[in-house]
């Protein structure tokens, strides 16, 4: 049997981020008879390559396939929010410098953390960890008592699309002394997370007849968020006019390329992808002696497969010519690239991956051989 075994070669593109595992092209044949002459077609063998789904992610999304289930990690997601005291408590009426007492007063706001990357769009199964933190740079304890209530701060976390609580916190007088701050962990579990999270705060702070010195222009309270961490089971993404890059070095043997050299007389191919991927686009395959010369478009240095597409489980046929199938046998190496542009097939271009998916290239060649010429 004469074959050319594909393996693993160096990502000729390496900002796409892919490495392609081992593709198999082999052309069967048996004992050649001199005579008579006559034309026979030889199906080439053919192996599966997975193509990773790496480049149609954000780059704020990784795939993390150490463990069992393979998950996809986040970047840290953080953001921060200062409440200034003259907009919390709107009944302070002193001028700075001079004492008086801190009226009771309630305040309400939130805290929206977006996703750092607006092609994420959503992800599910969440887990990481949520540290928030809690300033009072107000010059005075607004969580203190008075003779019949007591001070206190409601935090309460949330998914920003559909409004479900994740999380909620209670801090009381004894938490925040006066220019400090307060920390808070939380473990983070949430079925979806779609945009980002809101942390809406709630603080109310009793009149507990003590005169305070302050000044409203810079007295202030601060709430930070972060959620880092972040392992999630599947992510929504915009994938919009996005490329895929990826290749593979070809092994030939010598018979293989004496026969494709003295006997093809034309040949054909046949690229079937089989996936589940959210996908719709072009793609293009290069074949050539050096990887610079993929896709470079010189008919002397590659043979381009063209008009394929990303449609699952289509057989996309196509000619090949005598001449490309010595060019080719002529290559002291071999490189076959991938190259495509896809968008997402859901509205807004979107498209769901999860982390262990791939994109299956099934290639195909047949030679046609001339038995009883030289």
């Amino acid at each position: 049997m004469f074959s050319i075994v594909g393996h693993p070669g160096a990502r000729l593109r390496p900002t796409l981020g892919l490495a392609v595992g081992g593709a198999l092209l082999a052309l069967a044949a048996c004992e050649l008879p001199k005579e008579p002459r006559w034309d026979v077609g030889i199906v080439a063998p053919f192996s599966s390559d997975p193509i990773g789904i790496a480049d149609f992610l954000p780059g704020v999304v990784q795939i993390d396939s150490a463990g069992d289930p393979w998950v996809f990690t986040i970047d840290r997601q953080e953001s921060n929010v200062v409440f200034s005291y003259s907009d919390m408590c709107a009944l302070w009426t002193c001028a700075g410098g001079f004492s008086a007492p801190v009226p009771e007063f309630s305040y309400t706001d939130s805290l929206v953390v977006l996703f750092s990357d607006a092609s994420l769009v959503s992800v599910e199964g969440v887990s990481g960890t949520m540290s928030l933190q809690v300033i009072n740079n107000l010059g005075f304890e607004p969580l203190r008592s008075d003779a019949t209530s007591d001070g206190y701060i409601a935090l309460a976390v949330r998914d920003l699309g559909s409004g479900t609580t994740i999380d909620s916190l209670f801090l009381s007088a004894a938490d925040t002394a006066i220019n400090s701050a307060y920390d808070v962990t939380l473990n983070v579990s949430a079925a979806q997370l779609t945009d980002g999270f809101v942390i809406f705060f709630h603080l109310f702070s009793p009149d507990d007849g003590q005169p305070i010195t302050i000044d409203p222009a810079s007295a202030w309270l601060s709430l930070a968020a972060s959620l880092d961490g972040i392992e999630v089971a599947a992510a929504t993404v915009i994938v919009d006019n996005m490329s895929m890059d990826t290749s593979f070095v070809a092994d030939i043997d010598q018979n293989t390329r004496d026969e494709i050299m003295n006997r093809v007389i034309s040949g054909a191919y046949e690229l079937k992808l089989i996936h589940n991927l959210e996908l719709d686009g072009t793609l293009a395959v290069s074949i050539a002696g050096s990887e610079a010369d993929l896709f470079s478009g010189d008919p002397l240095a590659e043979v381009r497969l063209i008009d394929l597409v990303f449609t699952s489980d289509v057989a996309q046929p196509g000619e090949l010519t005598a001449q490309e199938l010595e060019l080719i046998a002529a290559f002291p190496d071999i490189y076959i690239g991938y190259n495509g542009v896809a968008s997402g097939s859901r509205p807004g271009n979107q498209s769901r991956f999860a982390p262990d998916q791939t994109l299956q290239a099934q290639l195909k060649v047949t030679a046609q051989i001339r038995i009883g010429e030289q």
